[in-house]
């Protein structure tokens, strides 16, 4: 890895994170104002505002490398490098007046491993952000994932029960049964908060992209953590779908064997 590469990228992740939180925090304070994208989810005009400004900025900082956004899809790149974007992760809470709602910002390389990963939480001053080799980290504060192995004790956030279809749902459910304390529908910030040692476990179901998933993966992998597809299977920019993120092996073991019954 180039890390002269990887300290400008964090840079310029940081910067346009800072970019986006005015945005984000004027839009969310004024009335209501959602639309909605041809498949149903919502759309506001911050997540429009701030993908052309991260846009535009990369362009400047990065000409050469590929990007690829949840609100203006994919522009090549020749340097094998490519930016995953999603200005307002948790558009539905964001859009609704909640605050359970993040941006997201990775570099993967030309394999589609992600580098690097930020989750950046406007309205709490908080950002989580790892690079491969340099930790994980919250503001200024390193961190790292707890220790728990015990499925029925583990703190769990389930995402929205609709996102569950199918074979999924009855994984869902299962899973639901067999932990400790739930939470539901963090979204990613509750990715956070497992890099953090807040919460053990995360599930999502398959309504995600690589646009949702990329940040995350530096970020629970560098505190310690794992999280893979609902196979075990790594994750990148290739992927989408249902995902499992644990603090611990035994952990993550145990909740792909119940969903996989």
């Amino acid at each position: 890895m180039d890390q002269q590469l990887l300290t400008q990228a964090l840079a310029c992740a940081h910067h346009m994170a800072d970019l986006a939180r005015p945005v984000a925090r004027a839009t969310w304070l004024q009335p209501k104002d959602v639309s909605f994208k041809d498949d149903g989810s919502f759309l506001t005009r911050a997540d429009l505002a701030i993908e052309r400004s991260w846009r535009d900025h990369l362009r400047t900082a990065f000409p050469t490398h590929a990007i690829q956004g949840e609100e203006y899809g994919s522009d090549a790149g020749q340097a094998g490098y490519t930016w995953v974007l999603d200005p307002i992760d948790g558009t539905r809470q964001y859009g609704m007046g909640l605050g359970n709602f993040s941006t997201l910002i990775a570099l993967c390389d030309a394999a589609g491993y992600p580098l690097m990963g930020m989750i950046d939480l406007p309205l709490m001053d908080a950002r989580y952000f790892a690079v491969r080799g340099q930790g994980a980290w919250l503001n200024n504060r390193r961190i790292t994932v707890s220790t728990t192995t015990d499925l029925g004790t583990a703190l769990t956030m389930l995402a929205n029960q609709n996102s569950f279809a199918g074979a999924e749902a009855g994984a869902y459910e299962r899973l639901r049964g067999a932990v400790g304390g739930t939470a539901f529908d963090a979204g990613s910030p509750a990715y956070g908060a497992l890099a953090a040692g807040k919460v053990d476990l995360c599930l999502n179901g398959g309504d995600l992209n690589a646009h949702d998933i990329c940040a995350l993966v530096p970020v629970i992998e560098e505190a310690g953590g794992i999280i893979t597809n609902w196979q075990g299977g790594a994750l990148g920019l290739a992927s989408s779908g249902a995902i499992v993120a644990a603090a611990t092996a035994d952990l993550h073991q145990a909740a792909l064997a119940v969903l996989a019954e």
